[in-house]
């Protein structure tokens, strides 16, 4: 698609957001690796002075940039023509994404986000898998923490037990987050994360927060409800308290589920997955312990709170989404400095097999999980589709999984690592 690159023979990565706390990590990562890959980078931005003041503070190599509006259609559709992939970081997603999404599939561009709010991941699956994959791209939602990291641990899993002429039965992840000093997990939570509690309050089409199968294609979805149900849930196990997956356990169970509805590994499709996540809090025992059991319980009545809550009539939740959006920080926004380094965090997983066989694995990471490795994931899938192209079954409305296809050295670059087996 030369017309899409200038001229230029190199693959083009388009990025909009690239001011906001995510989308400024993001651009640093980006022009640094795509200059490493021989691959161009394109900054669509309503201020394009605002990208060009960032890249002069941050010293960085200023990328080809685009004054783009996002609301008018022609300059949307001029910045996506110069990208192979579009990497979106400008939410809230369910009222921003859309039209990008259009233009992406109008021009045969693949599409990246980071959004939580599986309405909208479901309504693409609906409305523009099949043009997607008639125009043989990868629209992708969730390529961040949620829910890449979760979605490709079980995806070498399922990998690895074809490999030994198996098919994965199980996955049971846990993930442990270690913080620098006077660092909480609560640091890695932008206000865009926050604020997407806002619009799927308001959706007019809401997505049960306890359907793991809200991505899973026809007759499947049933199979999965029945095998994997969603349970938010406190429990302890190995002497460590653990709590339901943070921010919200609903949005890493349907893309995992959709990962395994449309995978090519033999046996996927046929077998639905029994799939469990759950965060560890650290040891149950002591005065401490019970400590973090109270928040391993609060944490679960928080997010069934939020489950009922979404059922609700939609004046009631227009009425809510009115409320939270006076007190939460806008999107954009989050914690800076300091806090922000010493991170690191892993996540294990315990697997078994039909044929009846165990195995562990596991990925580990550095970085805050939100603000480091969210925009390092997500622009390290961009390189992996612009440089080497859509794989054929991540044709369509996908997941992270299919869309990096295996490729686990890929995430390298982003400071991950996973093992399997």
């Amino acid at each position: 698609m030369d017309d899409n690159r200038s001229g230029n023979d190199r693959p083009v990565v388009g990025l909009l957001g690239a001011t906001g706390i995510t989308g400024r990590t993001a651009l640093a990562h980006l022009v640094e690796r795509a200059a490493a890959e021989g691959a161009g980078v394109v900054v669509g931005a309503r201020d394009p002075g605002a990208v060009r003041a960032l890249c002069a503070r941050r010293g960085l190599p200023e990328p080809e940039i685009l004054r783009t509006d996002i609301a008018d259609d022609a300059s949307l559709r001029a910045f996506v023509r110069r990208a192979d992939v579009v990497v979106d970081l400008a939410g809230p997603y369910t009222r921003l994404a859309p039209p990008v999404l259009a233009a992406c599939v109008a021009e045969g561009v693949s599409y990246l986000d980071l959004t939580g709010e599986t309405a909208l991941a479901r309504r693409t699956d609906r409305d523009l898998h099949e043009p997607a994959r008639a125009a043989g791209i990868a629209l992708v939602h969730t390529a961040g923490f949620e829910a890449l990291p979760a979605d490709v641990l079980v995806d070498a899993a399922r990998r690895h037990a074809a490999a030994r002429g198996e098919v994965l039965r199980s996955a049971d992840l846990v993930t442990s987050v270690r913080t620098p000093s006077g660092a909480g997990f609560s640091d890695a939570v932008s206000g865009g994360t926050l604020r997407s509690l806002v619009e799927i309050l308001r959706d007019r089409d809401p997505v049960r927060l306890d359907d793991p199968a809200a991505r899973t294609p026809g007759p499947l979805a049933g199979a999965v409800r029945r095998t994997s149900p969603l349970r938010l849930r406190a429990r302890t196990a190995g002497g460590r308290v653990l709590a339901p997956m943070s921010p919200l356990a609903a949005i890493n169970p349907p893309v995992v589920h959709r990962t395994q509805a449309l995978s090519p590994v033999p046996g996927a499709a046929a077998h639905p997955l029994l799939f469990r996540e759950a965060v560890d809090l650290g040891p149950a025992g002591g005065a401490a312990g019970l400590l973090r059991r109270a928040a391993a319980h609060a944490s679960a009545a928080g997010q069934a709170l939020t489950g009922l809550a979404v059922r609700l009539p939609h004046p009631v939740r227009e009425r809510l989404a009115a409320v939270l959006e006076r007190v939460l920080p806008a999107a954009g926004t989050g914690p800076e400095g300091d806090v922000l380094t010493g991170w690191s965090w892993r996540t294990r997983g315990s697997f078994t097999t039909h044929e009846g066989s165990a195995f562990a694995g596991v990925l580990e990471a550095e970085g805050n999980p939100g603000y480091g490795t969210t925009p390092w994931l997500t622009v390290e899938l961009a390189l992996r589709l612009a440089l080497r192209g859509v794989p054929a079954p991540a044709r369509g409305s996908t997941t992270p999984a299919l869309a990096l296809d295996g490729d686990l050295e890929a995430l390298r670059p982003a400071r991950v690592r996973i093992t399997v087996g």
